[in-house]
């Protein structure tokens, strides 16, 4: 039986490896572009996505490892694919754990007692919202984005099949 969790994880995961493996084909001037309305660069996104996943599996007491930080240096696309992966692996074992107590939160205006369901949810959220970001960047630069939705990856993982 599959656990219907952490599939939300498994399936951000994949969008998040395929958008990585797009991005392979491109140069670093295309890395380094950006549209207005959006987070900023396709490097500095894909940055931004990894790193807050391993910021929310961490908060959630799953330290992924390699874990990115926000200040690291721009690790190249081969370490950010592991590191996307160790962050999954990390969120998939949080949505595991049930909700017992509170996690303490530093946001910018003070500390915030917050559920776990919370945290998994936005983590999930998150990167969806800033792929959708870098979509637009690429279709700004005339580069057609992958097809990172839920069918593309139910077709990509057989859990859907065209009859």
């Amino acid at each position: 039986m599959t656990d219907n969790l952490a599939d939300f994880f498994r399936q951000n995961e994949w969008a998040n490896k395929t958008l990585i493996d797009a991005c392979r084909r491109l140069s670093d001037e295309q890395l380094d572009a950006t549209a207005v309305g959006t987070y900023g660069s396709i490097k500095d996104t894909l940055h931004h996505i990894v790193g807050a996943e391993g910021g929310y599996a961490f908060r959630l007491g799953q330290e992924p490892s390699p874990r990115l930080q926000y200040d690291d240096a721009w690790p190249g696309l081969d370490a950010l694919a592991e590191m996307a992966s160790a962050a999954a692996a990390s969120l998939i074992a949080a949505s595991a754990q049930p909700p017992e107590e509170a996690i303490r939160v530093d946001g910018d205006d003070g500390p915030y007692d917050v559920l776990a369901t919370v945290i998994l949810t936005q983590a999930f959220h998150h990167s969806t919202e800033h792929r959708s970001q870098i979509a637009t960047v690429l279709t700004t630069i005339g580069v057609e984005p992958p097809d990172l939705s839920a069918w593309g990856w139910g077709l990509a993982t057989d859990r859907m099949v065209k009859m």
